[in-house]
């Protein structure tokens, strides 16, 4: 199959990598590291006004209207330019609201995402609970209790769209309002040194955005997300790696003439282009309404496995160089890993696929 991207999705890719190429620089990115938040507020809006932040959602609400491929291509290039600020949470959320809420909800939360004064915060992981399609958060009477862990930019988050189970004992997802009464955080760090919070919510007011099957729509989303982030950070990252072992010198002459390096970084070049098609593969199966669940758990395999294998090869041919603060390889060490675990790290990939093949 070919998976040769479009002009329209190319367009997104490009443009999303113009505007942060140009204003992410080494500077501009400690000075964002350095904040409470890990956001870049200046550049963000300038996605928004571009409208790659509602690039896939419906045209009705404001939104470009583009498949999810193309939402791929804006992740990607965060990925690429690993871009401090919550592109991820927020058009996943808004996704699921396009497309699992009522038009009322669309139309209330959706022109402020996509224009960028708001954001929204994905809630669906908890503690010591791998099975994120189950979660043991519950709803009674409208109010949810439960603990979420991870979550991204929950400090920022206007809303957060959060999976619990419903009355019925069902897994849902809920819309909670960033100031609603009985929600408290609790902030950590993650790998790759950003801000994450754990929300607790304590009889909290929440709203239905879906039923039964949503959280699974939800999860399948999530893992691709994570997904299509990492290819822009394993491409780049061998990019450099090729740059810099083109021009470092060993004993006379470049050290991407030694054949141990040039084949280390050749298995490198199949990793990153596997990583590349099964995210691809995946994304266009969910745009096209086709079963996508074993080759979703296959590309956050090669997201997690192929990912690490890259980072690690990256790291040893820059040597010393590799783990400078102050040299841009380290950045993408630190958001491979993060994105490597988030969701569960290879492993649990593999468990979930045995058990989808054995049943």
């Amino acid at each position: 199959m070919d998976f040769t991207l479009s002009e329209e999705q190319q367009a997104v890719f490009d443009l999303t990598s113009q505007i942060l190429g140009d204003r992410l620089d080494m500077e501009r990115l400690r000075e964002v590291e350095a904040g409470d938040d890990w956001f870049d507020r200046q550049t963000y809006a300038e996605l928004a006004k571009a409208g790659l932040i509602g690039v896939a959602l419906a045209e009705d609400v404001g939104g470009g209207g583009q498949d999810l491929v193309a939402w791929g291509q804006v992740l990607r290039a965060q990925g690429a330019n690993v871009a401090p600020m919550p592109v991820l949470p927020t058009t996943l959320a808004a996704l699921a609201i396009d497309q699992l809420g009522t038009d009322e909800q669309r139309r209330r939360l959706l022109p402020a995402v996509i224009d960028g004064t708001r954001v929204l915060a994905v809630a669906d992981q908890e503690p010591f609970d791998e099975d994120l399609r189950h979660p043991r958060s519950t709803v009674a009477g409208g109010r949810l209790t439960g603990t979420k862990i991870v979550v991204e930019y929950g400090t920022a988050a206007d809303q957060f769209v959060v999976s619990a189970l419903d009355e019925g004992g069902s897994p849902a997802l809920f819309v909670v309002e960033g100031d609603a009464d009985g929600l408290s955080r609790t902030l950590s760090l993650s790998t790759r040194l950003e801000p994450v919070t754990q929300v607790d919510f304590a009889d909290t007011p929440a709203e239905t955005l879906g039923g039964t099957t949503a959280v699974d729509w939800l999860v399948d989303r999530h893992l691709l997300a994570l997904c299509a982030t990492q290819v822009g950070v394993s491409e780049t990252a061998l990019r450099l790696t090729a740059e810099y072992t083109s021009e470092r010198e060993q004993f006379g002459r470049p050290v991407a003439t030694f054949q141990a390096v040039t084949q280390r970084l050749a298995d490198q070049y199949i990793n990153v282009n596997g990583i590349r098609l099964t995210c691809s593969a995946a994304l266009w199966r969910l745009d096209h309404g086709l079963d996508a669940a074993d080759g979703i758990l296959v590309a956050k395999w090669w997201a997690s496995e192929r990912a690490q294998e890259v980072v690690h090869a990256t790291q040893h041919c820059h040597g010393g160089m590799g783990v400078s603060v102050d040299y841009p390889l380290f950045r993408y060490t630190l958001w491979s890993k993060h994105l490597t675990v988030s969701l569960g790290a290879g492993t649990r990939q593999l468990r979930a696929l045995g058990a989808r093949l054995a049943g």
